[in-house]
């Protein structure tokens, strides 16, 4: 590709034009992630964009979930080669208004529904964690580098005409960039715990006879201190049921001192939670390279088919630590060759193309 308006910047790494990256690899991506959930927990909302220059698109997905079972799910492409700056897909943009501390996400008028305004508000530093590097039978599944950060979110969203306000919500987002082949990971569990004053950001990846492969995570506090970095992570769950969801778990965090820090989780309504897969087979496409569906949680089919198809999920869990009550995302991957520990999850038998 020929020098672009992005090359006037003095920010280059490598001796090519910014559209060539370090690694041919067709999962390459530069990523990020957004999540905001109610304080009471009714309400989930996950948005997220990727740049992948080795095959010159751009994706970016929204979904919502309520807790009476009401599930969107949006996808939208694009062609990217010479505008990667320019963070859009379909209805949705991304803005970073101030680096490291406010981002603007929206989602403009569509069929599907559903609409919002939400302005990021970091609240404490972002946890950098350490490189993941991750090899399966010679092949690097995963050269990338990964940060998270947690939020406090205002604004609104709009569900059919009528606007919820977002103003008091809280979450986090990630950013990514690098190599991850996801099709090919056996399993992971990203963990993000928000309580008042402080965040559990932490992630751990295991082969699938359970060993660990890849851990990094401590607590970032509202006040700007930074705990120990965490060395172990482990981790005993409970599922829905038959169900991918997960219902409830324990959680012990050790420090490189040795310190342990035990966390409870539970899901208070099953609901509250987002797929990343190949979703439902009643997808309807829209202008401008938006696909979207709708389902029903407590709709028995709905639920089989999307489970079926799903690659990982986010669960809304509320958490319980040293007496502090706090809510989050607990995230789990299962693919590659499956995951022993935890047979309620198998993975996909196809390539999963709109995956977080």
């Amino acid at each position: 590709m020929p020098y672009s308006a992005w090359d006037e910047y003095f920010i280059h790494q490598l001796p090519r034009t910014l559209d060539q990256v370090s690694d041919s690899e067709k999962s390459w991506s530069d990523r990020c992630y957004f999540n905001a959930h109610s304080p009471d927990g009714m309400v989930l909302l996950v948005t997220g964009y990727g740049n992948n220059p080795n095959t010159q698109s751009a994706h970016g997905y929204a979904k919502l979930s309520l807790a009476d079972g009401r599930h969107w799910d949006l996808d939208a492409v694009r062609k990217c080669t010479t505008d990667r700056g320019d963070l859009y897909a379909g209805p949705m943009r991304w803005t970073c208004v101030e680096p490291l501390e406010r981002w603007k996400l929206e989602l403009g008028p569509n069929a599907s529904g559903i609409e919002w305004e939400l302005h990021y508000e970091s609240r404490a530093p972002m946890w950098e964690l350490l490189p993941i590097i991750i090899r399966k039978q010679g092949r690097v599944l995963a050269d990338m580098h990964h940060i998270k950060q947690p939020a406090r979110y205002s604004g609104w969203i709009k569900v059919d005409g009528e606007e919820i306000s977002v103003d008091g919500f809280f979450g986090g987002r990630d950013r990514t960039f690098g190599v991850r082949v996801s099709e090919q990971i056996d399993f992971w569990l990203w963990f993000e715990a928000v309580f008042e004053d402080r965040a559990i950001e932490a992630w751990v990846w295991e082969s699938s006879d359970g060993a660990v492969q890849y851990v990094d995570g401590g607590i970032t506090f509202n006040d700007g201190r930074l705990s120990k970095r965490f060395v172990k992570f482990e981790h005993d769950i409970e599922f829905n049921g038959d169900r991918k969801r997960p219902a409830r778990a324990d959680i012990v965090f050790v420090d490189d001192d040795g310190d342990k820090v035990n966390v409870t989780a539970h899901a208070a309504n099953q609901d509250v939670g987002v797929y990343y897969g190949l979703g439902h087979s009643r997808r309807q496409v829209s202008g401008g390279g938006l696909s979207f569906y709708t389902w029903k949680g407590t709709e028995p089919a709905d639920l089989e088919e999307v489970e079926s198809r799903a690659v990982s999920m986010d669960q809304l869990m509320h958490y319980e630590m040293e007496g502090m009550a706090g809510l989050g995302i607990f995230e789990l991957l299962v693919q590659g060759d499956g995951y022993s520990r935890y047979p309620t999850w198998r993975p996909t038998t196809r390539d999963a193309k709109r995956r977080r």
